[in-house]
């Protein structure tokens, strides 16, 4: 355990060297949910006091808590991934008895750490500037059906970002690929709008994916406009899905190993 909390330190002080970096990444996130909740001011304008079940005070709080919550979740583990394939560096992994998925998770969570916990005070400012028109709801069973969902994203953010990396064992990019699903999950997670307004077929979709999880969802239960019980078969949706992506990964590890270890060993 030790071993792993040395990697985590060293990735926070490398994090640390890089300040005007992570300055500028959350000076963009602020910026994309200020244009998001004045776009939405724009749509309602004037007269429409309702839009799908939404008065704007809840757009914007949907906004700002589905945000606040993806920001927990993100990361960029596939890129890292793909360039230790393509380096080689995959190759002192094969003879350590250190396996290569508890180092590489171990290394993400100490790289997005410091960010996501700049990104949450990020996000939280941004809340807080707009306190007023802000919906503040506290519920100790929401939130702890909130807090388990948004953890469960977040190992369920790692295994996918985790799998597009492998896929480097026999594409040499997946840059293109893992832009390509971000923006399929950012759809499907309610990200750039609410799903209830999209066909019933693609809300039915979305909840048999995780992505909703990390956005919609728990900002509906934040809002409780969902009861506590959709979240509790949200929790177990996550629970199968964890599963299944630990288990699709092996087998694309194993596959993998064998074309890495016939090619580069």
């Amino acid at each position: 355990m030790k071993k792993y909390w040395t990697i985590i330190s060293i990735y926070w002080q490398r994090a640390l060297t890089y300040r005007f970096t992570v300055l500028s990444y959350r000076v963009g996130e602020a910026g994309e949910t200020l244009v998001l909740i004045l776009m939405w001011i724009a749509i309602y304008g004037g007269d429409r006091t309702m839009i799908s079940g939404f008065t704007v005070r809840e757009m914007i709080t949907y906004i700002l808590v589905g945000n606040f919550f993806n920001a927990m979740i993100r990361n960029f583990l596939s890129m890292v991934i793909e360039k230790d394939i393509k380096d080689g560096r995959l190759s002192m992994f094969i003879v350590k008895p250190m396996s290569y998925f508890s180092y590489i998770l171990s290394q993400e969570i100490g790289r997005i750490s410091f960010s996501t916990i700049s990104s949450v005070l990020t996000s939280g400012f941004v809340i807080l500037c707009f306190a007023n028109t802000f919906i503040w709801k506290f519920d100790g069973v929401y939130f702890l059906v909130i807090s388990i969902m948004v953890i469960l994203a977040f190992i369920t953010e790692l295994l996918l970002s985790y799998l597009v990396g492998l896929i480097a064992f026999w594409t040499d990019e997946v840059g293109g690929l893992y832009a390509t699903i971000d923006r399929i999950k950012k759809f499907f997670s309610g990200g750039y709008f609410p799903l209830n307004l999209l066909p019933v077929v693609f809300v039915n979709i979305s909840f048999a994916l995780p992505f909703a999880y990390s956005f919609f969802i728990p900002a509906q239960l934040y809002l409780k406009k969902f009861d506590v019980t959709v979240g509790l078969k949200g929790l177990l949706v996550q629970c199968c899905w964890i599963l299944i992506l630990y288990g699709i990964i092996k087998i694309v590890w194993n596959r993998g190993l064998k074309k890495y270890e016939g090619v580069g060993m």
